[in-house]
């Protein structure tokens, strides 16, 4: 079974290493298509393999009088186990039911849909309909049953970070202009960077879901050095015999390597500001106070953390009274001065998306139980088209999202299908965050799976974060469901003996 385990491995790599950077550019859909595409078909063989391991599995093992080394639950049902083993099976889907309870309400919601095509198949130009959905949370699965061993997590790590090391470097070649192909809207000329992904907001929300392995890689690497900065005093109580063995990094590494993945995190960073997303400037900021709050109390730098936190809180109360005597912004600003000024002007910056959640709620209240279904929001803005839109927008340009993750959501599948999709998320952040600040006999290291989580839910804070503006759309979903089986297979009880790997 171990070339069945190797098959699904190398498919979820695959997954997360193409899903940011495969499109079609001869093709009427240059991006969705493509991702698309190449998702579902990774996803269906990952499928198709996974159902052969589950068979041929406890058959062998079966046979031999062995315990079973993988989930089936067909032998034990077939010789009667009764109450006893669906209880077990109940146990090992416990992690997973929030994500079983929405996939299931928003396929209700795809079948009473306003328009059952586009609901299932998806609108062309966007193909989140609830099929990719569908494959969204058999890949969820698929990760979440078959990832063993802190390697394989480390492994998914160092492929994020060479794809994001890709995406960045594309990112900078469109902006001194050396693209390879000709854009109706260079990224040179307007310095919107949008690389692989095809817009600059979806450049940065996955940009933020990609920034948490590069972090963790520049983690694993400095944990050996005893940085003499506060916030990392206490590594000096880490038993150096524990990081040799853990983190197994030679001298090449440890002086060349760590100077790379420290520039690409800086590089990620510019190209992160450079897409001119103020919703994923907005994410990062509030993600990378998450992370060092949460990490310097675990550090057992309470001080700090509480200082940061009010730090936080009156930047905010910052940035609102300063939209009460906003900025000017004058012509002869520069494109990114004057988008940085906006951040005082919100109310007029986000007049359009003001515009479109307004409507929203109007849409939401004609059908507040399971919505209009998936892909069906291009159908029912275009009612309140105002003359407004064509000197905010362009002539004629109607929305097909509401640019909410939350009223999306609503819009999509109703009030349940938001209460399911939150509970999904909140399930992940509580049981996270309650792993990580568990009472244990060891100490809070880097390379840790506690540490894990909390970079991964510091990636989901900025993520989530830049939806509120924002959609999700192929590639980032991908990374979104990969983040969440992580997270939720390192603290499902049947993981815990990871800790000794």
């Amino acid at each position: 079974m171990k070339v069945f385990n190797y098959i699904i491995e190398i498919g979820w790599l695959l997954i997360f290493a193409f899903s940011p950077v495969f499109f079609a550019p001869f093709v009427h859909g240059t991006w969705q298509i493509g991702e698309s595409f190449l998702f579902q078909v990774l996803v269906e063989i990952l499928c198709f393999v996974w159902i052969i391991k589950l068979i041929g599995t406890p058959v062998r093992l079966w046979r031999t009088g062995q315990a079973l080394e993988h989930w089936n639950p067909s032998p034990p049902l077939a010789d009667g186990a009764g109450i006893g083993t669906l209880k077990k099976i109940f146990l090992k889907l416990k992690p997973v039911l929030p994500a079983i309870i929405f996939i299931f309400i928003l396929g209700l919601a795809a079948i009473f849909s306003q328009s059952f095509h586009y609901s299932f198949w998806g609108y062309y130009s966007r193909k989140m309909g609830y099929l990719i959905w569908l494959h969204f949370f058999i890949f969820f699965l698929i990760l979440f049953f078959n990832l063993k061993t802190k390697k394989q997590i480390a492994r998914i790590f160092y492929i994020i970070t060479l794809t994001a090391s890709l995406v960045v470097i594309y990112g900078f070649l469109q902006v001194f202009g050396f693209d390879f192909f000709n854009w109706s809207e260079p990224p040179s000329l307007g310095y919107r960077v949008f690389s692989t992904l095809g817009q600059p907001n979806f450049l940065a929300s996955w940009l933020l879901l990609s920034f948490p392995a590069v972090l963790w890689i520049i983690f694993r690497y400095s944990s050996q050095h005893h940085l003499k900065a506060p916030l990392f005093s206490t590594f000096k109580k880490e038993k150096k015999e524990h990081l040799d063995k853990t983190t197994n990094t030679s001298f090449l590494k440890k002086v060349f390597f760590r100077p790379i993945f420290v520039c690409l995190s800086l590089l990620t960073v510019i190209i992160l500001v450079l897409t001119q997303s103020r919703g994923g400037w907005i994410g990062f900021f509030l993600a990378l106070f998450f992370f060092i709050i949460i990490f310097s109390w675990q550090k057992n730098q309470k001080r700090l953390a509480i200082l940061l936190f009010i730090f936080l809180v009156l930047f905010s109360f910052f940035i609102l009274a300063l939209n009460m005597s906003p900025l000017q912004i004058r012509p002869t600003d520069h494109l990114l001065t004057a988008r940085v000024k906006t951040l005082s002007h919100l109310t007029d910056a986000g007049r359009l998306r003001f515009i479109w959640w307004q409507n929203s709620f109007d849409l939401i209240k004609q059908k507040p139980v399971l919505g209009f279904g998936p892909e069906t929001q291009h159908l029912n803005f275009p009612q309140y088209y105002e003359p407004e839109y064509a000197a905010l927008e362009g002539i004629n340009q109607m929305p097909d999202r509401a640019h909410n993750d939350i009223l999306d959501m609503t819009l999509m599948s109703g009030i349940l299908g938001l209460i399911s999709y939150l509970f999904l998320i909140f399930w992940v952040f509580f049981s996270g965050l309650k792993y990580i600040f568990q009472k244990s006999h060891s100490e809070f290291k880097v390379y840790s799976l506690r540490f894990i989580v909390l970079v991964l839910l510091a990636g989901l804070t900025g993520y989530l974060i830049s939806l509120q503006f924002s959609f999700h759309v192929i590639p980032t979903a991908v990374y979104f469901w990969g983040y969440l089986a992580i997270i939720l297979n390192i603290i499902s009880t049947k993981q815990q003996a990871l800790n000794n790997k």
